[in-house]
């Protein structure tokens, strides 16, 4: 090895291992970077064995030649406090949140104060065909603020089961698509209040202050809205493939000419969609299917409340509307649209309209902590069961808890899956309206909204 000496007789008369060279060598061999204070004094010589604490900060430098020149050493024994303060900075900078570890907390979070869990079960009954379908799509977007955004949604076809089949499919992944969209917009819009709101920010702390709920709500509203039009949004892109659908499965323009094709004119599908964001649930209603909230009114009572009022023919706004479309209501087994649609709103039914519109009623819900469950329903369960009942049955069964077998063996995948307490509660409200003489296809979905063991 070659010693070299970067100072004075004094210096070079210095300990073997306090040479400035031997230093520089000894750190580049455990630090990326060589860091030194001045050669010759002892404080450094105790700096040097003890090791700098910032180093592991410090990024890699390119490895450096065994016979280093005298005049290298001296550079980078220059260089010493200057990397310090770098370095020292760099440590005091705060650390930018993390895009994907920020959404990941702000799901944690949302789940741990907003919980969720469903069932489902969906049956054929008495009838011949089956034409109902579930969706069941948790986590199926992100809302611009990271929280996560959970889709169920029950589809009482009519006629034949592809427009309910395509509900199923293709809803949740166009209001995703939708909702992208309006969280651009969303974002946009913020994004300029807020700068206009730190223009203003000097003119008036005491208005600022008062007004600041009424920014919030006002936030709240637009955020409403942006919700509202991506489902109208939606249930129009639905409709119009419904219009194209055939029973033999293509979707196609100009109509497909099929044998399957002779009745697809009226073939339609009754859509109850439930959007759960946060603490608030949004649904969208377009026929006679029902979402009915379940909430804790006391001890051992429920009350129900019910989120979609059905769309029957019967209905006075909605019988006002056909007859305003030059449409009627003729009573054959029940009200119907030129006697043949036993509902005024459904998705496909082309050869209905103007009288049956594809247009859903939307509603937008506060949760509570009393909110016990959530149940989404085909008219073949709500035609035997009324809402007090079917709330009483589901808020016991989920309170009996899972079964003991189905709690240990609790599912582990990275995706959320049904709750057999809630799948129970599904189950009994089936077999309780196939018991009260349903003879239609029954179909029902139970969200429950308790934190529960």
């Amino acid at each position: 090895m070659v010693m070299a000496s970067a100072g004075d007789g004094s210096q070079a008369s210095a300990s073997f291992s306090s040479t400035p060279e031997c230093r520089i060598r000894r750190r580049r061999r455990l630090a990326p970077l060589p860091v030194s204070t001045a050669a010759g004094s002892s404080e450094s010589a105790g700096a040097s064995a003890a090791g700098p604490s910032r180093e592991k900060r410090i990024r890699p430098a390119s490895p450096t030649s065994s016979s280093s020149a005298t005049s290298d050493v001296d550079s980078d024994v220059e260089q010493g406090e200057e990397v310090d303060e770098a370095v020292e900075e760099e440590e005091l900078r705060p650390l930018p949140p993390a895009g994907p570890l920020h959404q990941v907390l702000a799901a944690a979070a949302a789940q741990a104060a907003w919980p969720v869990a469903f069932g489902s079960l969906s049956v054929a009954g008495r009838s011949r065909d089956m034409e109902d379908t579930v969706s069941l799509r948790p986590g199926f977007h992100t809302w611009v603020d990271g929280s996560p955004m959970h889709f169920f949604g029950v589809f009482d076809g009519h006629g034949g089961s592809h427009v309910s089949e395509l509900c199923r499919d293709r809803m949740h992944e166009f209001l995703a698509e939708e909702l992208a969209a309006e969280a651009a917009s969303f974002a946009q819009r913020l994004s300029r209040r807020q700068q206009k709101a730190a223009a203003g920010e000097g003119t008036s702390a005491a208005g600022a202050t008062t007004s600041g709920g009424g920014v919030q709500d006002e936030e709240q509203q637009q955020e409403e809205r942006a919700w509202r039009a991506a489902l109208s949004r939606t249930f129009r892109r639905v409709d119009a493939l419904a219009s194209l659908a055939c029973a033999c499965g293509r979707i196609a323009s100009p109509p497909c000419r099929c044998p399957l094709s002779g009745n697809s004119g009226i073939v339609g599908s009754t859509a109850v969609v439930a959007v759960l964001v946060r603490g608030r649930l949004v649904v969208a209603n377009c026929g006679d299917s029902r979402a009915v909230l379940c909430r804790g009114g006391g001890p051992g009572a429920a009350t129900p409340v019910p989120l979609s009022d059905d769309h029957k023919p019967n209905r006075p706004d909605e019988l006002a509307r056909i007859q305003a479309a030059g449409g009627r209501v003729v009573f054959n087994n029940g009200h119907r649209v030129r006697g043949i649609l036993a509902m005024s709103r459904a998705l496909g039914d082309r050869m209905l309209r103007p009288e049956v519109i594809a247009e859903p009623e939307i509603t937008v819900t506060d949760r509570t902590p009393e909110d016990e469950c959530l149940i989404l329903a085909s008219d073949g369960m709500w035609d035997a069961v009324p809402n007090e009942i079917a709330c009483s049955v589901a808020r016991q069964c989920l309170q009996d808890g899972n079964p003991a077998d189905a709690a240990a063996a609790g599912g582990t995948g990275p995706e959320p899956e049904p709750e057999p307490r809630c799948s129970n509660a599904a189950s009994l409200l089936v077999r309780l309206a196939f018991g009260r003489d349903s003879w239609d296809n029954i179909s029902v979905v139970v969200i429950d909204l308790q934190q529960r063991e």
